[in-house]
Order: structure tokens, then C-alpha cells, then sequence
């Protein structure tokens, strides 16, 4: 009789085994898919605030650092005539922290880099280092821009820290 019971219960834990296995697998986030900095700023509104990880030009200059594209929709610039750019702001303490399992989706990355290079290329340098431009991905938190800032870059992208920057290696 004891053999019995024991059987069953055995026969139980098969049961769960797939349920448990479902809700790990539920649990785990899925990759990012990464928005380009157009598609950031022609949905602005509905972006605020949201934590977004952000591909586009990573460019660092002697008067800042943003990721940015050089048109949008076959040439427009972005809102209110402004460039097609994100202000990037290091917020080492109130930044957005990534998920533990930070992933990016290859197939999506790889898809909406190709259609950024079709109209935005990195600069050239007689001087320096190429690293002023790079094709990067960052996460990050969008924040309109106001007044007299928003005439530089229609928003910010706040991130938490060099840790939450990706540059993209082509070869």
C-alpha cells in the first residue's frame, strides 16, 4: 500500500515538472528590441518617462555627448524643426538600471541599423580619434526637453552610466 502512495506522488511531480519549467521560462524577460532615436522622437509624447534602449550616432563633442540620426522620414527633422537627437544625461544615481538579463534582440538591431546607415553616416576626422561617432545602443530614460534646451535636442536620454552603453563593432 505504501508503494501505492508513493507511485502517485512520483506521478505528481512529472505533472508539475513542465508547469514549473513554464513559469521560469514566463519569468524571464524577453530581449529588447531597441528603438531608433526617430522612432523615439515621433512618438515623444507617449515616450516620456518610459526606460527605452535607444540605437543610433553616438556622438562626443567638446560641448556634450547625444546618439542622434541625421533625418527622419526621408529628410524631416525632428520635432519642431529641431536636429534628430537625444541630449544624453549620466544620472549615476536615479538612472535606469538594466534588467538582470540584459539582451537585445540581434535580429531587430541588426535590421534597424542597416536602415539608419541608409541615410546617417559616422563623421570623418582629419584629427583625433573615430570615436567621437560610433554606432551604439543605449538604456535609457527619455525626458522632453523645455524652453530654451529643447532648441538644442527635442529630449533627453537619461542614462545610469558607461555600464548601459553598447557600441556596435561592424566588420
Amino acid at each position: 500500500m505504501p508503494f501505492r502512495v508513493q507511485r502517485k506522488i512520483g506521478g505528481w511531480r512529472f505533472a508539475y515538472l513542465p508547469l514549473l519549467l513554464c513559469a521560469f521560462a514566463l519569468a524571464a524577460d524577453p530581449p529588447l528590441v531597441p528603438l531608433t532615436v526617430c522612432e523615439v522622437l515621433h512618438d515623444l509624447a507617449s515616450n516620456e518617462g518610459k526606460t527605452v534602449a535607444v540605437l543610433g550616432r553616438y556622438s562626443f563633442r567638446e560641448n556634450g555627448r547625444w546618439m542622434g540620426e541625421q533625418a527622419c522620414d526621408a529628410g524631416s527633422p525632428g520635432p519642431g524643426g529641431t536636429p534628430p537627437l537625444l541630449w544624453l544625461v549620466e544620472d549615476p544615481n536615479d538612472g535606469p538600471k538594466p534588467p538582470g538579463d540584459f539582451e537585445l534582440d540581434a535580429v531587430a538591431l541588426h535590421r534597424k541599423l542597416a536602415l539608419i546607415q541608409q541615410h546617417t553616416s559616422l563623421g570623418k576626422f582629419r584629427f583625433g580619434t573615430p570615436d567621437y561617432d560610433r554606432w551604439a545602443v543605449i538604456y535609457g530614460r527619455v525626458e522632453t526637453r523645455k524652453a530654451e534646451a529643447a532648441k538644442q535636442a527635442p529630449a533627453n536620454l537619461v542614462f545610469r552610466g558607461s555600464g548601459v552603453v553598447v557600441f556596435l563593432a561592424l566588420e
